[in-house]
């Protein structure tokens, strides 16, 4: 039988049909390749990912970040220097400075995780004596530190009243805003000076060739009042403050009023000693930042310290 024209031997054509054949199997296979490949790379991606996520710092990392928080401008190595420990049955970390002695520490005292597990809390108390006499009469304010377990973030709380809330609402926004108008008076939005600044002109008044105020006045509250505290520059044993309290603004609002409690001792038979304070007050004007002083022996109302009757009847 004669071939018809143009077309080609049978052989020929099954021949071309394996081609065809094999050729799809090895782009398939490529394509299964490829997809486990792809999948297999995805996968690490996922679990290089997770492992970055679900990194979360040990406490004694989490102390670490702290003293580094609070001594940020020093060049320390708190991963050799900071010691764990027992205390009391309390978890504490030790950290000790360079200006102090062999025997003393900074203390960190574990607080354990707040309730989401997300922050290591942390209580770190500073001791401070007044600047009177100076005979042995000690303070101390408390502050809280709390360590984001996974990006090692510090935030800073310092707390003097208790709450129901314990700490799963300490470090929230919330609660920082609260307390910010609660003690510190940012609830006031009329242009003029805040509490804060007026506690810095205030600083700045009676110790105006001490230092610079406005990086080193701390602000925390005590006893339901906001209290600005300074660390004088002298070395000592236990550093040397001045505090003051604001109780408030006059009822115009055109003055912040401070209490400033200055602790003395009168020398008697030796070795005792009498303890005293006197109060003095201060206002200090939210327009212009001047700052008035007024001895104040009696409890008047913060409205009456500053007015015409009060200084007369004060004179």
């Amino acid at each position: 039988m004669n071939q018809r024209k143009g077309r080609k031997p049978m052989n020929q054509r099954k021949g071309g049909k394996q081609y065809v054949c094999g050729a799809g199997i090895v782009i398939i296979s490529l394509i299964a390749f490829y997809a486990v490949l792809s999948g297999t790379e995805n996968k690490r991606i996922l679990q290089v990912k997770n492992e970055i996520y679900t990194f979360e710092m040990t406490e004694e990392e989490a102390a670490k970040a702290v003293f580094d928080y609070i001594y940020s401008d020093c060049d320390y190595d708190y991963d050799a220097k900071v010691i764990s420990t027992m205390q009391q049955g309390e978890m504490v970390y030790l950290y000790q400075t360079q200006e102090k002695s062999d025997l003393q520490y900074e203390m960190l005292q574990s607080k354990d995780r707040t309730e989401d597990g997300q922050y290591y809390v942390f209580a770190h108390d500073t001791r401070y004596v007044t600047d009177a006499l100076s005979q042995g009469f000690y303070d101390e304010y408390h502050t809280d530190y709390a360590v984001n377990r996974k990006t090692g973030e510090v935030l800073r709380e310092s707390q003097w009243i208790e709450t129901d809330a314990g700490y799963k609402l300490l470090y929230s926004e919330a609660y920082e805003k609260a307390v910010n108008q609660l003690y510190f008076n940012e609830d006031v939005s009329d242009g003029k000076m805040l509490e804060e600044q007026a506690a810095r002109a205030l600083f700045y008044y009676m110790y105006s060739d001490e230092g610079d105020y406005d990086s080193i006045v701390v602000r925390t509250y005590k006893q339901e009042q906001s209290v600005y505290v300074y660390q004088f520059p002298e070395d000592q044993e236990f550093p040397c403050v001045r505090n003051f309290s604001c109780r408030g603004m006059t009822e115009d609002q055109e003055y912040y009023i401070f209490a400033d409690y200055t602790d003395y001792y009168t020398h008697g038979y030796e070795p005792v000693f009498t303890h005293y304070q006197y109060l003095t007050s201060y206002a200090v004007n939210r327009e212009t930042g001047e700052v008035l002083r007024e001895r104040e022996w009696s409890d008047i109302e913060c409205e009456w310290l500053y007015n015409e009757e009060y200084k007369k009847a004060v004179k």
